[in-house]
């Protein structure tokens, strides 16, 4: 599957955005579920908070859906856990999108939550396409990419470093 540059970019300025909101987050609080999405009219920020966050999540979906027809790009960033063989781990979640594609693309960023004492960036993010990890090789373009949009993100470009 193609994934446009767009689609990566903004993915990227996404995750930056999530993590960002999330840098200084106490113990007990989530991230409130983000989207961008990308018109001829520019960037649109919305947040989705809800009783829970499923119905958040949910509700982050929904929108991105209705507003495929008129975007060039979207992406949706939650947070979330995954597990592992040595136990569960939070994890941001961006989805994106982009004009001429099927499906979007998921990008799986592990971190470390500020209340464990240091908010932390932990690995590269893992892009998931059809609900299969790419390889390194498939990989390595996309993250390029999506770390290129990390850099565009005023705050948090010059916080990423000091995440990792």
């Amino acid at each position: 599957m193609a994934i446009p540059e767009t689609a990566n970019l903004l993915a990227g300025f996404v995750l930056a955005h999530a993590a960002w909101s999330i840098s200084d987050l106490p113990e007990g609080d989530f991230l409130v579920p983000l989207a961008i999405v990308e018109t001829e009219a520019g960037r649109k920020l919305t947040r989705f908070e809800a009783e829970t966050q499923e119905k958040a999540i949910d509700a982050g979906k929904a929108f991105v859906s209705e507003q495929q027809p008129t975007a060039s790009a979207w992406a949706l960033a939650r947070e979330g856990q995954i597990n592992t063989s040595t136990g569960k781990i939070d994890v941001l979640v961006v989805e994106a999108w982009g004009k001429g594609m099927n499906e979007p693309i998921t990008y799986i960023q592990p971190f470390q939550p500020f209340a464990s004492g240091t908010f932390k960036i932990l690995g590269p993010a893992a892009p998931v396409v059809s609900g299969s990890i790419l390889s390194p090789e498939q990989s390595e373009p996309l993250l390029d990419a999506l770390y290129r949009g990390v850099s565009t993100h005023d705050q948090a470009a010059s916080l990423w470093a000091s995440w990792q």
